[in-house]
């Protein structure tokens, strides 16, 4: 089994870690695995390299999108893939759309957002099946196109071979919320409201924001009196390698997002022993997170996240007991490989074909679906090949 993971781009974040965690595992499953990204930016590189998952790339700079196209199909071809799985962004759909009968044809879905659910049926006829990182979405995907068949599979991480989080007996509590730094999804702007209740109950703490974002500086200034005292301290991204001992030395994780599919940061921090506070949004929240190993709390209120954190610092052995809760369900069922068990048997009931498919040498870049045939005819694609010419 062969099987391609393309991609619009390749950025810092979770479909990103996703498709390098999936990848990987599947390598070490036995199948074949190699990622296609339309985008010469790869802020991963050098995670991909140490895992050696082999990515292959296109110079967004130099190339107008037909020419990408043509020359990642290309390179698909070569790789014969039975399966190819559309990650991110319209272009990694448009794909699909010249691949041989016989190849299954794969939309992944993160969240609402990235990439819109209006992917599903304006491409519909060149897909054969959907994929969803979180159960709330297969009820979506039966509305939008009932007519595609759709499976949740549930993500999952590396388990890091760094050592787990410290114990905390008595000194004051360690938060950690790393991620982007945005409103629209990560919901960063409410941080401020949390820092206040908790210092209206007198919770001794030191807040980690990992990350960085359009909202940055919002947050800069409205923690400016914290950060000085040493309650808020900011730190920018790091190699996934360097991450492990990062979160390790925290004691809870903070998650305010308005909307998810995953989220990886949430599994990555409780295999690692911290505790998660989660605003309680449909996504894998719910598939995690029990009375057991943290906290589901409203997602907009911010005397809930407080109220959480304080009976943590209360019940310090209630810490310990979560933390230790928190490492068994990721063992059990949120590891890589475990991810990598489900797509394998997913992958394993879809239709194989009765010959081997028959892929065009060169195919005929047609305009992206949406999009006017003019943007298509020569005289524009030469007009816009100049452009980029020029550009760079």
């Amino acid at each position: 089994m062969r099987v391609a993971f393309v991609a619009g781009a390749l950025p810092l974040g979770g479909s990103t870690t996703y498709t390098l965690f999936l990848a990987d595992a599947l390598k070490k499953a036995g199948l074949a695995a190699e990622v296609f990204s339309f985008s010469a930016d790869h802020p991963l590189k050098a995670d991909f390299s140490s895992m050696g998952v082999e990515v292959h790339k296109e110079d967004d700079t130099r190339l107008i999108y037909e020419d990408r196209l043509q020359s990642l199909y290309s390179k698909v071809r070569a790789f014969q893939p039975a399966a190819v799985f559309a990650i991110l962004g319209a272009q990694s759909f448009e794909l699909l759309r010249y691949l041989p009968k016989g190849v299954s044809r794969i939309g992944v879905f993160h969240d609402p957002l990235s990439p819109p659910f209006n992917f599903a049926t304006r491409y519909e006829h060149f897909l054969d099946h959907l994929v969803v990182v979180a159960p709330y979405l297969r009820e979506v995907f039966s509305k939008v196109a009932p007519e595609l068949p759709c499976t949740y599979l549930a993500h999952g991480v590396l388990l890091s071979s760094a050592a787990p989080r410290i114990p905390n007996p008595n000194g004051p509590l360690r938060l950690l919320y790393y991620g982007r730094l945005e409103n629209v999804s990560k919901g960063v702007r409410i941080f401020p409201k949390i820092v206040d209740a908790l210092k209206r109950k007198r919770i001794p703490f030191v807040w980690t924001i990992h990350g960085k974002g359009p909202e940055e500086q919002f947050l800069r200034d409205a923690l400016m009196p914290d950060l000085k005292k040493g309650y808020i301290c900011f730190s920018k991204p790091t190699d996934l390698r360097n991450l492990p001992e990062i979160i390790r030395n925290h004691d809870i994780y903070l998650l305010a997002s308005n909307n998810e599919g995953g989220p990886l940061t949430l599994l990555e921090s409780m295999a690692l022993g911290l505790v998660p506070v989660c605003g309680d949004i449909p996504c894998l929240i719910q598939e995690v997170i029990t009375t057991e190993n943290g906290f589901r709390v409203p997602r907009d209120n911010p005397d809930a996240y407080a109220e959480a954190v304080f009976k943590l610092h209360k019940d310090r052995r209630l810490l310990e007991a979560m933390s230790q809760e928190a490492k068994k369900t990721m063992a059990c069922n949120f590891s890589a490989e475990s991810m990598a068990k489900r797509y394998i048997t997913f992958l394993q009931t879809l239709p194989t074909a009765a010959k081997c498919p028959v892929w065009l040498k060169q195919i005929q870049p047609q305009p992206i679906l949406g999009q006017s045939k003019l943007r298509n005819c020569v005289l524009t694609r030469k007009v816009r090949r100049l452009i980029k010419g020029l550009s760079f």
